[in-house]
């Protein structure tokens, strides 16, 4: 016997106008001359879509537009991305890839009279790369990551597009800002902040943090920027999506599909946190409270059994397009450190799952499953450190999945964080973060435990 999730009925309609309304506000303030515009997108919120549906919208204006992405995979799917789109709405339209003088294409990209690439010999035609900026002087359309576009001075731009701006820092931000008169930024807010592993305090006393966040230091210096929110995450399911807005975000955001479209139905035999995730979209599983090892062999014992059970083969998915068999490569694990994901990745590979993923946070942003297992960050330590309770890091590993999230923890997190008061210093002249990681910890505690089994 299945058990199915609970439907009501709703407007998807409401969702998609909502959605549109926002892209039609952005654009108006990019026609209007706006020196600066920040975008906060939820989880699944089309980031990408938006920037290449703007993207193609100022070319079509006859504006060139570069965009600047933070990693080379974001920059070749960005790239792959607007030749699809570009070649299926019929137009000849150049994008130029700028690269390091290092970079290889990835299988499948499409290079300019290259053979073998799935899209086709118009799309192959509208590609040119190079490492050096002059080189792509007849392109309308420059995609390159912030540290190259950081060495091709010399050449100024009307508009920049900045993809994942709070994914990028205020340091990388500086080294390209006066190539652009005015800036889009686009991003997810509850996303990981930059980092460093250097001693902060060598840095600190400088008047403003290297590593603040591009989107928070164009707000911070120029508080009239408008700031315009996507309302509707598109990967969250309406059952999941209240929890993750409610504990992460500042603006509330909704799901873009209606109640029970999205469906996971599991066998009656299974686990009690896997028929809570089926029904309400959240499982959590508390484990005795103790102290243990960062890679607490109990805890990768509980997170593969139940990726083991999940892909017995009679789990099943339904979302808008069909409905199928749960399959491995549809779930991942999501951890807070390497030596975690070494040895969840061993275990998984002993019980012959070798398709289901595991990773840390930061190796997980920008990625979607059916359903995700969480290792809580905080789970079996004495402590509560800044690493461990930075909003970012459970907002990426608890949105990450379209039908269902179970949290696999140890008990007395809420002890824990009262009991251990923060005692990372509060540097003066920084922005607070929009969400204390204390109370997202405590708040994202506190919906889980009415899906205690």
């Amino acid at each position: 016997m299945l058990i199915p999730c609970k439907r009501t009925a709703t407007q998807v309609s409401e969702a998609r106008a909502a959605h549109e309304g926002a892209v039609e506000r952005i654009w108006r303030l990019l026609t209007s001359g706006e020196r600066t515009i920040v975008v906060d997108s939820p989880p699944g919120a089309g980031k990408s879509t938006l920037v290449r549906e703007l993207t193609r919208r100022l070319v079509g204006d006859g504006v060139r537009v570069p965009v600047v992405v933070q990693t080379n995979d974001q920059a070749d799917d960005l790239v792959g991305g607007l030749v699809r789109e570009l070649t299926e709405a019929g137009l000849s339209i150049e994008v130029g890839r700028l690269h390091a003088s290092g970079w290889e294409p990835p299988a499948g990209f499409p290079r300019r009279g290259g053979a073998g690439e799935p899209l086709g010999r118009a799309a192959r035609s509208a590609v040119r790369t190079s490492a050096k900026l002059a080189e792509l002087s007849g392109c309308p359309i420059v995609v390159a990551t912030a540290a190259k576009w950081a060495f091709s001075p010399g050449e100024t731009f009307e508009l920049g597009i900045i993809d994942e701006a709070y994914q990028m820092s205020a340091a990388s931000l500086v080294r390209i800002g006066d190539m652009f008169d005015r800036l889009l930024l686009v991003g997810d807010p509850g996303q990981l902040s930059p980092f460093t592993v250097a001693d902060e305090h060598t840095v600190r006393s400088l008047s403003a943090w290297p590593l603040s966040t591009a989107a928070g230091v164009v707000l911070r210096h120029h508080p009239s920027t408008p700031v315009v929110p996507l309302p509707v995450s598109w990967r969250l399911a309406p059952h999941t999506a209240p929890v993750v807005s409610d504990a992460f975000y500042v603006r509330p955001f909704r799901a873009g599909v209606d109640p029970g479209v999205r469906r996971l139905e599991v066998p009656t035999s299974a686990h009690p946190a896997v028929k809570s995730a089926a029904e309400h979209g959240w499982g959590l599983v508390e484990l005795p409270s103790a102290y243990q090892p960062r890679t607490d062999p109990e805890m990768v014992a509980h997170l593969v059994d139940l990726a083991r059970g999940l892909c017995a083969g009679a789990a099943v998915t339904t979302d808008e397009r069909r409905s199928r068999g749960l399959k491995s490569r549809d779930i991942a694990i999501g951890v807070a450190h390497t030596d975690q994901r070494d040895h969840v990745r061993a275990a998984l590979d002993r019980a012959a799952l070798p398709q289901v993923t595991v990773d840390t946070a930061n190796r997980l942003q920008g990625r979607q499953f059916e359903i995700t297992l969480v290792w809580h960050p905080l789970s079996g330590r004495r402590d509560a450190t800044a690493f461990h309770l930075e909003t970012g890091r459970l907002c990426v590993l608890a949105s990450r999945h379209r039908q269902a999230c179970i949290v696999v923890t140890r008990a007395g997190i809420t002890a824990q964080l009262h009991e251990f008061p923060a005692h990372e210093p509060v540097w003066l002249g920084s922005d607070p973060p929009p969400i204390d990681g204390w109370a997202a910890n405590l708040s994202f505690l506190d919906h889980l435990e009415k899906f205690r089994p």
